[in-house]
């Protein structure tokens, strides 16, 4: 890869970490049927633990993967639902502040020969990371997106999160989705594409200028969002919400004039209210 490395795209020396703070439910990402689509929030290290409970208390799920990487900082990473947390001692570079999504796909070399007739371009190169291999693509939209391929360690078997039962997470009715505000005469465009991208089907939300696809919300709008939220939630109420992970702040209203919540960690989230359409296999990890 061109220039310096960034700590999400170097494999270090990794030793076998305690149990709680390693353990993927599917380490090997070729039995997804489609990319997995995660929102994404960096954050420094000694804020992760609280984070992991914070968003499985919202969604009602629990951690299915936890990887840290020493050798770069401290950086370790944990997904929950539809969020990955990515967690670093030192300051994260600028590319890895613009980069929109993270994708967990079921084959790599297949999905970048999706995308190549898209007009989507790689921006660094396929390589081998400790999680399997890795590439970072620039979509149509100018979106960058992190695509990595997730194999097996040597003897790595499925682990679900140590210490929590089934009975401690029980659903919220919340669903949490990575957002993209689109401008609303090129939300069809923004539509074509992303279903061939997730490999999935738009479902509307009646008559408002948005579509959900797979775990991505396209959202129609005529202004920017200012200042800017880091994912949706579709959520039976802004009460639910502020009650399983507000701050107790009043909700404000976004440029469609949905409520925007701010999260008991700080993070801004554009509540979408009624019951959500249930994730299809791999657009949740759940």
């Amino acid at each position: 890869m061109p220039g310096n490395p960034t700590p999400e795209a170097v494999a270090p020396r990794l030793t076998d970490p305690p149990a709680d703070r390693w353990f993927r439910t599917r380490p090997d990402s070729s039995v997804l049927d489609r990319p997995r689509l995660l929102a994404r929030l960096l954050i420094d290290l000694d804020e992760l633990d609280d984070r992991i409970a914070l968003y499985e208390r919202l969604q009602g799920v629990p951690a299915d993967l936890r990887m840290p990487i020493p050798d770069f900082g401290g950086l370790e990473l944990a997904a929950v639902g539809g969020v990955l947390l990515i967690a670093s001692e030192r300051r994260f570079t600028p590319v890895q502040r613009r980069t929109a999504y993270s994708l967990i796909v079921p084959s790599l070399a297949a999905q970048l020969g999706l995308l190549a007739p898209t007009g989507t371009t790689v921006v660094e190169p396929t390589e081998e990371i400790v999680p399997g291999r890795r590439a970072r693509v620039r979509y149509p939209d100018g979106s960058l997106a992190e695509l990595v391929e997730h194999r097996p360690r040597s003897g790595e078997l499925p682990a679900p999160r140590p210490g929590i039962a089934v009975r401690e997470t029980a659903g919220t009715g919340v669903r949490l989705l990575a957002r993209r505000a689109v401008p609303a005469d090129r939300l069809e465009e923004a539509v074509r594409f992303y279903t061939t991208a997730l490999g999935t089907t738009a479902h509307r939300d009646g008559d408002a200028p948005s579509a959900v696809v797979g775990n991505l919300l396209l959202a129609g709008t005529d202004g920017p969002d200012d200042p800017p939220v880091a994912f949706a939630l579709r959520a039976p109420s802004v009460e639910t919400v502020t009650r399983l992970a507000g701050s107790g702040r009043t909700a404000a209203r976004g440029p469609g004039g949905r409520p925007v919540v701010t999260l008991a960690d700080g993070a801004r989230a554009e509540v979408w209210e009624g019951s959500p359409r249930p994730a299809a296999p791999g657009e949740d990890g759940a």
